[in-house]
């Protein structure tokens, strides 16, 4: 018997950057699923521990600058923004953060409502990286990451626009 490893989630990033009403830069890339998000979903699935690992009716979507592995947890997310409008984005659990649930490829996917970060008083950035997590300080756990091709600065009065698909196969 073959030992191929069978990847069982998928979770699709689609990040904007808007400038004056235009897209000036998009990305569409995989995620990836880190030790600490593999555990929670586990975790909350297979023994019912669903208030250790999602206290809330929310996820919460963030930016930062450096590397994420398999191994990083929440609380050592490198370099996330500070200040300028940036604060991390909330997804409700249920049918308004993710109001499409679909037949996709013969697998079902989720979709994610659009959620905006506006950059004003100044930049938000550079950053290269966003995150999905379970809480909005560094208690929670960290799911998923993705890393942006390009380093970016999110000068004041543009907005970032982020959704992500996620399908289990």
């Amino acid at each position: 018997m073959s030992k191929k490893k069978h990847e069982w989630w998928e979770c699709i990033w689609d990040i904007k950057h808007v400038r004056d009403g235009r897209v000036i830069w998009e990305m569409e890339h995989g995620n990836i699923l880190v030790d600490e998000g593999e555990k929670a979903m586990g975790e909350v699935f297979f023994r019912n521990k669903g208030s250790l690992y999602l206290p809330g009716d929310v996820f919460y979507i963030g930016l930062s600058k450096g590397s994420i592995s398999e191994s990083t947890i929440l609380a050592t997310i490198p370099n996330e923004p500070t200040g300028n409008g940036y604060q991390r984005l909330q997804v409700e659990r249920d049918n308004i953060g993710w109001p499409t649930m679909e037949q996709h490829e013969g697998d079902w996917r989720w979709i994610s409502k659009e959620l905006t970060l506006s950059a004003s008083g100044g930049s938000i950035g550079p950053v290269d990286g966003a995150f999905l997590c379970t809480s909005l300080d560094n208690s929670g756990a960290l799911i998923g990451a993705v890393a942006m091709p390009v380093e970016r600065t999110v000068p004041a009065g543009d907005k970032i626009i982020f959704q992500l698909r996620a399908k289990l196969k």
